[in-house]
């Protein structure tokens, strides 16, 4: 399963959802079955991976292809013309991370008309990060996508500063023993379960 985990918009959590969703498959199908290829310019997540240990690796694009069942893409910021039209052509899902603030969302309806000016059908889902637990805002985003037509992940991230410890240390937050960890890896699981039903 190829999985491309993309954004028009920066600061929305791409980088950690492609490390979740990566360690979330080494979980359910062991060592060796996941690779991530970070084709980020920034390089975020091979940064991340060389802080500390991951239990997968993480490769540049021109790395030679593994024999891993499970690839995770975490793509450059704002693919558009051919590099979309690529990620739809190539992958089985596409990962589309958003907080709910309105910024954020104004940046996912234009990766929606993109998709839709391209004229390809490609099955991909929104999810919703940085979610805060302190007031509505990602319900009323939530609603305010249902109501465009938007397929939503039914999970959702909420806000937890043990991811930044996580990037920090160059690990899943499921090995960040601070207040809270678990529950973001607990989000993660939720999300990934439901990729799985996707494939």
């Amino acid at each position: 399963m190829l999985i491309t985990v993309t954004s028009h918009k920066g600061g929305v959590g791409k980088t950690v959802s492609a490390i979740h969703l990566a360690a979330f498959f080494v979980r359910e199908f062991g060592e060796g079955s996941t690779v991530l290829v970070d084709t980020d310019p920034n390089g975020s997540a091979l940064e991340w991976a060389q802080r500390g240990k991951l239990p997968f690796p993480v490769v540049e694009p021109q790395a030679e292809p593994g024999d891993e069942e499970h690839v995770v893409l975490d793509s450059q910021g704002r693919l558009h013309g051919e590099d979309l039209e690529a990620a739809v052509e190539e992958s089985d899902l596409l990962v589309v991370p958003t907080t709910p603030e309105a910024l954020a969302l104004n940046a996912l309806m234009l990766f929606v008309e993109d998709l839709e000016r391209i004229g390809r059908r490609t099955d991909y889902r929104v999810l919703l990060t940085m979610v805060p637990w302190w007031n509505l805002s990602g319900t009323r985003a939530r609603k305010a996508l249902e109501a465009e037509g938007v397929p939503l992940f039914e999970g959702e991230i909420r806000r937890r500063e043990a991811f930044q410890a996580a990037a920090l240390r160059g690990v899943p937050i499921y090995d960040v023993n601070e207040r809270r960890a678990r529950q973001g890896w607990e989000d993660y699981e939720k999300v990934g379960r439901e990729v799985l039903r996707l494939r």
